[in-house]
């Protein structure tokens, strides 16, 4: 049977990112970018950071015969990304995103095909095949959906990660978020995010919050680095900063990747993998894409030793 250090659950995406705008497009007008770039993204991202980061990983996501699924399968072929454990469909499966980064910001339109109704029972097999020390979710999943993936992985001894993105659920003030990460061992959002799910604007009382709900919570910062919450303590990670920002785009994947580097490969600390995540993201958004600028396992190294 097959050992992976890091199981990643999430879809792929094609991404399209328009560079160079000097103001938001708007109704009625025509503007031109300065620079394109198509690359993989989404749960691409952080197997692709994790590859750089020579992670024994493994994927089990789901491609069409589309030509977005055949691009981003070419991508994760030239970064040797494990996809033993993916499948093939025989029809498109398109995801597609196009993202307008300005200022430090950006906007988003997507187009996706609807999921594949076994998804979750494809994910639950693909576990059954392979040994693994931890499992991680690149975004926000119902614990009726995943509970039972969630189970096996704590059956095992492993442990459960979850990434959050822009759910309708952020806006649900009746949520009960308790509930919903239940299953969770950490939690990943960003500062936005985390802000809405407690509706507290303090950074430390939003951390200290969800650190009631989940053991152990990461809360994506921007420029302003990282939160950690662990048993009722919170600790601010600064940030590293690598060059100028060209484009935040899937950062926030590529901190996820090295934060879990740090955690499950390197053996350390909430604070100092979340420093290896900061490193990351930082490389990342030097670059248009989030894998494009992704460390080379040395890069991370050499700046952990900075």
């Amino acid at each position: 049977m097959r050992h992976y250090d890091i199981l990643l659950f999430g879809e792929y995406f094609f991404d399209v990112i328009y560079t160079g705008l000097s103001e938001f497009p708007s109704l009625g007008r025509e503007m031109f970018s300065t620079g394109i770039t198509s690359t993989g993204g989404a749960m691409f991202t952080t197997a692709c950071a994790l590859a750089r980061l020579e992670v024994n990983h493994g994927w089990p996501a789901t491609f069409g015969d589309d030509n977005y699924s055949q691009f981003v399968t070419t991508l994760a072929a030239r970064e040797r990304i494990d996809l033993s454990l993916a499948r093939f469909l025989d029809q498109p499966y398109r995801r597609v995103t196009t993202s307008i980064p300005l200022r430090g910001e950006r906007a988003f339109v997507t187009y996706a095909d609807p999921e594949r109704p076994d998804k979750y029972a494809y994910w639950l097999r693909a576990m059954q095949q392979v040994q693994f020390k931890h499992i991680h979710f690149g975004g926000f999943e119902s614990v009726d959906d995943v509970g039972p993936l969630c189970d096996l992985a704590h059956q095992r001894g492993a442990t459960v990660s979850m990434d959050c993105h822009d759910t309708p659920l952020l806006e649900d003030s009746t949520c009960d978020w308790a509930c919903y990460l239940k299953d969770v061992d950490i939690f990943l959002p960003n500062m936005r995010e985390a802000q809405m799910i407690t509706r507290l604007d303090d950074p430390s009382s939003a951390v200290h919050k969800l650190n009631q709900w989940v053991d152990t919570v990461l809360v994506k910062d921007g420029g302003n680095g990282a939160w950690v919450g662990h048993g009722g303590q919170v600790s601010h990670v600064p940030p590293h900063k690598i060059g100028e920002v060209i484009d935040t785009t899937g950062a926030g994947d590529c901190f996820c990747a090295g934060y879990l580097y740090g955690r499950f490969v390197r053996g350390l600390d909430d604070v100092q993998a979340a420093y290896c995540g900061n490193i990351c993201g930082g490389f990342s958004v030097t670059g248009v894409g989030g894998a494009t600028r992704a460390p080379s396992l040395a890069q991370l190294e050499s700046a952990l030793q900075s």
